[in-house]
């Protein structure tokens, strides 16, 4: 289930993460949602549709959007939204910077959202290697999620891309 904002502030920019979630329906069989949420609102709507029983076979929240250190682009109050409903589910930041942050942050965020996990960066990340990334860690989420030893798997199978793009995944 993807929220997107806006890369870029032309409103003709044709930039988007959609093409990546099509390629892995197309080849691994990986259905989604998408959702362009351009505003605020339209992200708050986005969550809250998210936690819906009707999604509940929808395990990951991908949040594709600008980030920095400990943030959004929208800020974080959001959590609100969030909080206690994401029982099972994975919270992917696709943004940049948004876990670096300390570990008491993350463990608060978890808990109050009871998602099993989040995974994102820690340092600013280059588009196309964050895509050609996510590409290959939905896969995996989607073979081996859930699995105990995830954090081994995504190790193995991605080594290199996780050490370059300091991929953090916090339980």
């Amino acid at each position: 289930y993807c929220l997107e904002g806006n890369w870029n502030k032309h409103p003709k920019s044709s930039q988007s993460i959609k093409p990546i979630l099509d390629l892995l329906y197309t080849f691994s069989k990986v259905k989604y949602i998408y959702h362009k949420c351009p505003t605020k609102e339209d992200f708050i709507k986005g969550l809250e549709t998210f936690t819906r029983k009707r999604y509940s076979n929808y395990t990951v929240l991908y949040i594709a959007y600008h980030g920095r250190k400990n943030r959004i682009y929208f800020g974080n109050e959001y959590i609100n939204v969030l909080e206690g409903k994401l029982s099972g589910k994975i919270i992917h930041f696709g943004s940049c910077s948004t876990l670096n942050t300390s570990e008491k942050n993350i463990t608060d965020f978890i808990t109050r959202t009871g998602c099993s996990f989040i995974s994102g960066y820690k340092k600013d990340v280059e588009y196309i290697d964050s895509s050609a990334f996510e590409l290959l860690y939905f896969e995996v989420l989607q073979k081996h999620y859930p699995h105990n030893k995830l954090k081994t798997i995504i190790r193995k199978y991605l080594p290199t891309l996780v050490e370059r793009l300091h991929f953090v995944i916090t339980q």
